[in-house]
């Protein structure tokens, strides 16, 4: 790649991970960016001073006659920059194109609608409670392809996969991969329901032969998807037999093998909110006993897992009020999943954001059902509003942003009560990302608490 031109499109961590790595390796890079702000301009002077950047926009054939393209994430895989670029015969390279043509390790990939984030940490948790060196990024965390001269043979690199990512590397091959569910998401980006699921299913379609497929037998979805593996599939789900996989009995997480339930642990200690995090472990069970994880090991590190960050993450416990942080619940079926996972108790909702190409209506019946009061913010919000009315729900609140639901949340909430922030949508009416969203919402819980201590919060004595 000496001194061949490669540009990159898009000055986020990806872009910056992408520009750094090709410029190491020789390429003569130019990163080119719509926005022009002072972010950017710094993000921009971190970058060695042999790489080119340009603000404020580019030309649909900006890259013709390179030697290829890396676009970040967020840019559509059709966007006329890329298709002007393949017209012109320029490969169009990912950051996780990269990671796969070059990483040395094992890799486990997880992806979904909802539960990566979750199931990928707790893999790597089980895999690192192993022994042996096991790395954890893809859509979570810090980038992976300026870690990968950290990353050594017999590794293993666990990486949460979004749909965004898989259709863009050329050969998603995986030891270990997972579909844990498909509900409709991010139809404003694929255009219809069909192209999202062909972007999941690209991770079993290329999957290693010599490694495992795990699939969620409770999601048609998923499961049909078994017919396209080419490495030997496990199935998670409920009431699961004469099948390799895991299963729930007698209300014990327990490994299929051969046909035999072999007992790992009890449900009542996994320390996560909710019945679809029971899932997620039975699917993160099923990824380790194909990777020969004794059971011990795997019991341990469940246990000892705690929550991720901005998923279903205790903020505050204060006059018996619980304060959820569920920013990354960015679609309506991860909402649902947060409205379900405080059983009977009371719940405070707040909602709302940045808009996906996917309706309000699943959301408002299980608001309805679910939730003592609704506070709707941001771009939707409205929207949210209207769709609630039209319910007969009148316990609601529109406010415009997410400092004023907390401070609705605050006068509202009573002892026993959860307020949850599981918004059903993106954080970028008013954020930078969902991460930015949940912090944002944590520290204004705990100013109008008068709390300085960010130690996360406890409920029942666990840390969760």
């Amino acid at each position: 790649m000496s001194r061949q031109r490669a540009v990159v499109i898009g000055l986020g961590r990806s872009g910056l991970a992408c520009a750094r790595v090709l410029d190491a390796e020789g390429c003569a890079v130019l990163v080119v960016d719509q926005g022009d702000d002072g972010k950017l301009r710094a993000l921009a002077a971190e970058l060695p001073p042999s790489v080119e950047v340009v603000l404020g926009g580019y030309a649909d054939d900006v890259a013709v006659g390179a030697a290829m393209v890396c676009p970040s994430p967020g840019v559509r895989w059709d966007a006329p920059v890329l298709e002007t670029a393949r017209a012109h015969g320029v490969p169009v390279r990912s950051e996780m194109d990269l990671v796969f043509e070059r990483c040395r390790a094992h890799i486990a990939g997880v992806t979904g609608t909802n539960g990566k984030t979750t199931t990928t940490s707790l893999v790597g948790a089980i895999l690192a409670a192993a022994g042996g060196g096991v790395h954890v990024g893809g859509n979570i965390g810090d980038t992976v392809l300026d870690r990968l001269d950290s990353i050594r043979d017999g590794d293993w690199l666990v990486l949460e996969l979004s749909s965004f990512q898989l259709e863009s590397i050329t050969r998603p091959r995986c030891r270990l991969a997972t579909v844990l569910n498909v509900t409709p998401d991010h139809l404003d980006r694929h255009g219809d329901m069909a192209r999202y699921i062909s972007a999941k299913q690209r991770i079993v379609d290329f999957a290693d032969p010599d490694g495992a497929v795990v699939l969620n037998a409770d999601d048609p979805i998923t499961r049909g998807m078994a017919l396209a593996s080419p490495a030997p599939v496990r199935l998670f789900g409920e009431g699961l037999v004469d099948v390799h996989g895991a299963t729930v009995l007698d209300d014990r997480v327990v490994s299929i093998e051969d046909g035999q339930p072999r007992s790992v642990m009890a449900v009542a200690d996994i320390p996560l909110f909710g019945a679809h995090n029971v899932s997620n472990v039975l699917a993160a069970v099923a990824m380790a006993r194909a990777a020969d994880t004794p059971f011990a090991v795997i019991a341990r590190a469940v246990r000892d897992f705690h929550a991720v960050d901005h998923r279903l993450q205790p903020v505050l416990d204060r006059d018996g009020v619980l304060w959820i942080n569920d920013s990354k619940a960015t679609n309506a079926e991860s909402a649902i999943v947060g409205l379900r996972a405080f059983g009977d108790r009371a719940i405070v909702w707040i909602g709302g954001g940045g808009r996906k190409g996917v309706g309000p209506e699943a959301l408002v019946d299980e608001v309805v059902q679910r939730a003592r009061h609704a506070i709707v913010c941001g771009a939707t919000g409205a929207e949210l509003d209207a769709a609630l009315a039209a319910r007969g729900y009148s316990a609601r609140t529109l406010v415009p942003t997410l400092q004023g639901a907390v401070s609705v949340a605050k006068e509202i909430a009573r002892p026993g009560d959860v307020v949850l922030l599981s918004p059903g949508y993106t954080s970028f009416d008013q954020f930078a990302s969902f991460e930015e969203r949940g912090t944002v919402f944590a520290a204004l819980v705990r100013e109008l608490h008068g709390v300085t201590d960010p130690q996360p919060a406890t409920v029942d004595g666990v840390a969760r």
